[in-house]
This record gives structure tokens, C-alpha cells and sequence, in this order.
């Protein structure tokens, strides 16, 4: 518990200050008023001794605050724009998948979709049926997304065993090819943010260092404010830190008001999908409404539903979009993305009609 209020006294003040350096407009005079600010701080905490949590606290407020104001200055190029590369790559990789096979009318938006983050080729009918539903997040490159495809590399590198050395190799391999799928997926702030997570999971592991959902969300954090902070003001940013929060907070307390029956029981795996999606709204809905003015009516009956199809569908998806460059992709993986594909939308399209 002491950690998890030790990294409270360092993230949240840092959060906060770069929540008000978004709120000034960008200048010279005020990236200087928090440089000094700094400064002075930074002396303060060298010379003071013992120092207290108020001004470990003060610290990152003004670190916070230099980071926020002095980013603001940047002259950066259009957002949404990427490096040619990337675009070559993703265009090669979407190119694979639309030659490939599909008896689906929609198997190959959808893949290019959950894999790519591609949704250019989406029809809008399909489109309209997962917001209509509250299943919109499940098209938006996200946590859950990155985390398919790292429980995928853990699966495939299961073989190498579990000696010390194994474990370095299959961190660091894990790590790597999580960045890359992050950079040619769009790095979003949400995939962003998985990806600190994965960084910071797998150095706990090396280091063995304790795992607390609630301190790598608050690790991550400060670690991703710090590199932009800008995205602080972003939808896809503050929705992703709250579903996790959400997760942390709520969870463990909904998870243990159904008494265990075994590891195989059914039920209680129901219960745990129910309470995830629950944690998740609770967290998320308030700004979803503040920015979208919707509410998911159905979002309980959509995530129970279509969260089992989508992992599959997404699994198979990355898996697709990795072997059909090399002309590798057997056929029933095209099948079951078919199969899955056809049930997601199926089960989507029942709930927007209700």
C-alpha cells in the first residue's frame, strides 16, 4: 500500500499541472515563468533535507508544468499525417489481406480493421451497426487489442522455457515486436499506452519487483504526459486511462461479490466479463457523454456478447495480417475469420435493432 500511495504523490501532480499548463496558450513567457519555476524547485529538493512527500509532490507539479508548456511550443507537422514508410507498410500489409480468399462480404475490412487499425475500407452500414450497438471501441486500436497480441508472442515463446535467460530473451523479443506492431498500427494514445504498460510489466518481471495494475496505470502516466503532453486532452487518452482505472479500482471489489465455484465455473466467468465492463462505464461513460453526448444503452448485453467473437476474430486477425505477406496464411484461419467476422456481426446487429 505504500508504494501505491508513493506513486500517487508523484503521478497525480504531474497529471494535474500538465492538465493547467493545457489550459494557457502556448508562449515564450510562460515556458520561461515554468522553466524558472523548475529551476528554483530543483534547487529546493537538492538542498533541502529530509524531504517530505509535499515536496516530492511539488516537484513533479512543476515538472508537470515545464513539460506541458514547453511541449506547447513545438511546431509540429499535421497529426494525423505519417512517415511514407509507414504508410508503404500498412498499404502492403492491407494489400496482403485484400487478396486473400474471404466467402465474407466484410471478413477483410474487418481484419484490416482489428489488425491495422485500417477502417477505409469499412462499409458504413457495418460501422453504424458497432456504434449503434456500443461496440465502437471494439474497431478502435486499443489496450485490449496490443494485449491480444501480447498474450499471442507470450503463447509462441512459451517453448523457450523459463531460466533466467529465457526470460530476458522473451522480454525483450516481447517488447520490440510490441513497439513495431504500435508504430504500424498508427500509435494511438491508447495503444501508447498499452505499449508503456508492457514495457513496464515485463521490466517488473526481470527485476522482480512487485506487480500492481494501479501503479504501472499511474507509472504510465506520467511516462506518456512526459513524452506528450498534449495528449492529456485527447478522447482516446483520457478514455483509455479511465477504463484502466476503472479495471484497478472497481474490479477487485465487483470480481469478489460472486463466491468462486471452481476454476471452471461458467458462471463466475460471465459474472468477471459483466463486473470488467461495468468498472470500465463507470469510468468512462461521464466523459463519453461530456464529448459525444451518448450513452451506450447496451453496452453490458454488447461486451458480453461480442467480446469472445471479437478476441477470436482479432487474434486471427493479427495472426492474417503477420503470415499473408509471405504467402503463409492457411486456410482455416481464413475460415475462422469468416466464422468469427459473420458472428460479431450478427450478434451486433440484433442488439442495434432492439
Amino acid at each position: 500500500m505504500k508504494e501505491e500511495r508513493d506513486i500517487v504523490y508523484l503521478s497525480l501532480p504531474f497529471t494535474a499541472a500538465v492538465a493547467a499548463g493545457t489550459l494557457m496558450s502556448p508562449s515564450y513567457g510562460a515556458a520561461a515563468v515554468s522553466a524558472a519555476i523548475l529551476f528554483f524547485t530543483l534547487g529546493y529538493f537538492i538542498l533541502r533535507k529530509p524531504r517530505s512527500a509535499a515536496a516530492y509532490a511539488f516537484l513533479m507539479f512543476a515538472c508537470g508544468l515545464f513539460c506541458s508548456l514547453t511541449g506547447g511550443l513545438a511546431v509540429l507537422s499535421d497529426a494525423g499525417s505519417a512517415p511514407a514508410w509507414q504508410l508503404a507498410l500498412r498499404a502492403r500489409l492491407a494489400g496482403a489481406v485484400d487478396a486473400l480468399p474471404f466467402t465474407g462480404d466484410d471478413t477483410a475490412a474487418l481484419v484490416k480493421a482489428l489488425a491495422l487499425g485500417d477502417r477505409t475500407s469499412l462499409a458504413p452500414a457495418v460501422a453504424g451497426v458497432f456504434r449503434a450497438s456500443g461496440a465502437s471501441h471494439i474497431l478502435a486500436l486499443s489496450g485490449m487489442h496490443l494485449g491480444i497480441f501480447y498474450m499471442c508472442l507470450s503463447w509462441l515463446m512459451a517453448p523457450l522455457g523459463k531460466s533466467p535467460v529465457a526470460r530476458k530473451v522473451k522480454s525483450v523479443v516481447i517488447i520490440l515486436l510490441s513497439a513495431v506492431y504500435v508504430v504500424v498500427a498508427g500509435a494511438s494514445a491508447s495503444l501508447v499506452r498499452a505499449l508503456i504498460f508492457i514495457i513496464l510489466r515485463e521490466s517488473a518481471q526481470l527485476l522482480h519487483r512487485r506487480i500492481s495494475l494501479l501503479r504501472i496505470l499511474l507509472a504510465a502516466l506520467m511516462i506518456q504526459l512526459m513524452l506528450s503532453p498534449g495528449e492529456i486532452a485527447s478522447a482516446g487518452f483520457q478514455l483509455s486511462y479511465l477504463a484502466v482505472a476503472g479495471i484497478a479500482l472497481v474490479f477487485p471489489w465487483l470480481e469478489a461479490l460472486y463466491p468462486s465455484g471452481g476454476r471452471l465455473d461458467f458462471t463466475r466467468k460471465i459474472w468477471q466479463l459483466c463486473a470488467l465492463s461495468i468498472s470500465c462505464q463507470l469510468f468512462t461513460a461521464p466523459v463519453a457523454w461530456a464529448r459525444f453526448g451518448s450513452f451506450p444503452k447496451y453496452f453490458l448485453l454488447s461486451n458480453l456478447l461480442a467480446i469472445p467473437p471479437a478476441t477470436i476474430l482479432t487474434a486471427t486477425s493479427i495472426a492474417i495480417v503477420l503470415l499473408a505477406p509471405f504467402g503463409l496464411c492457411p486456410a482455416f484461419l481464413l475460415h475462422l475469420a469468416d466464422f468469427a467476422s459473420a458472428l460479431l456481426t450478427s450478434l451486433l446487429t440484433t442488439i442495434s435493432e432492439m
